[in-house]
């Protein structure tokens, strides 16, 4: 491609790739504290794969970035990781997050392609998404090889296939309702299995923060994950269905951090956000109006939860602020 009139990068395009370096930069850090302590060989080598991704990651956004003098963002270096700290996750609970990290990969991937212009960029983010999907078959591989894996509910298949008939298929307040469909079961199911491992991120990095606001918040963060959980297992358990199991047994009883209180809070933060989105589309994929009550209520008490995060973070300095547009107001009071 001519570089000399390739277009400007569309504030799509940095937006992209200011949030991958972000989040690149964390996962560096966390996945080298796991690596020390990983056992079983099979989760070894998928995490070096996936440790060797994000540092290539990282060397093709800042080429990205500096191209066109965006600085490149402070993100989180090795100030952010004490190496040699005590093991705070099993290997059980390393496969499980880097598994459900590949899924928030993907949709961020996807979103990518579908929102740059540029050719360079969208080939670079159709490379990030082989090797997310990559990340995703080989984590889910490895669990269901050492039987870790749960697999969602399995329905028998209807007598035939019809249309809606009756205004009792959206019905769910009051009187009697009808079975969820497979594709409610699918988003309860995938969305319960990403908030377990939100609320048990926010056990763990409770049981090693120092400061009491945080230690404050991060509780506050799990009694409101256990709840979305509690919201949707009950779902599940009145249909006569299983539910993904907790990972809270898979912490270990170190109380020394290896990580910044600004990293784990950002995961946090992670997390929270994330699951707003995949709630969001829970509701839109879920007509029976009790489901649609249910996602909204956990939507409005993750909206609460993000607000407070996002005002300790920015008091704590921690929230590195995106690239913004220009004020012309104020370039042109500049002028005067």
């Amino acid at each position: 491609m001519d570089t000399e009139h390739m277009a400007k990068l569309t504030s799509a395009e940095i937006a992209a790739l200011w949030t991958q370096y972000i989040n690149e930069t964390a996962s560096i850090c966390f996945h080298k504290h796991m690596v020390e302590h990983i056992v079983d060989k099979d989760i070894l080598d998928v995490f070096e794969y996936a440790l060797s991704l994000s540092t290539k990651h990282l060397e093709r956004i800042q080429e990205f970035l500096q191209s066109e003098n965006f600085p490149i963002p402070i993100g989180f270096t090795d100030n952010d990781y004490t190496p040699n700290s005590p093991r705070l996750f099993s290997d059980v609970l390393c496969l499980n997050f880097l598994n459900i990290m590949s899924l928030h990969g993907l949709h961020g991937y996807s979103g990518a392609i579908t929102t740059s212009a540029r050719l360079d960029v969208r080939d670079y983010f159709t490379e990030c998404l082989a090797s997310a999907t990559e990340l995703c078959n080989r984590t889910k591989n490895i669990l269901q090889e050492k039987g870790l894996y749960y697999r969602p509910p399995v329905i028998n298949p209807p007598a035939r296939a019809e249309y809606i008939v009756d205004k009792k298929f959206l019905s769910g307040w009051l009187g009697e309702k009808r079975p969820v469909s497979c594709v409610e079961i699918t988003q309860i199911y995938f969305n319960t299995k990403k908030t377990i491992i939100a609320k048990t991120f926010a056990v763990l990095a409770c049981q090693v923060v120092k400061s009491d606001k945080m230690k404050k918040f991060l509780q506050k963060a799990s009694k409101t994950a256990d709840e979305h959980i509690n919201t949707f297992t009950e779902v599940l358990s009145k249909e006569n269905l299983p539910s993904p199991p907790l990972f809270d047994a898979e912490i270990t009883n170190s109380t020394v951090s290896p990580f910044s209180e600004k990293l784990l809070m950002y995961q946090i933060g992670f997390l929270v956000s994330t699951a707003m989105t995949y709630y969001g589309t829970g509701l839109s994929a879920s007509p029976r109006r009790d489901l649609s009550l249910k996602y909204m209520s956990t939507i409005m008490g993750g909206l609460k939860l993000a607000n407070e995060w996002t005002s300790l973070m920015i008091k704590s300095n921690w929230l590195e602020q995106p690239p913004l547009a220009e004020d012309r107001s104020k370039l042109a009071e500049s002028k005067k």
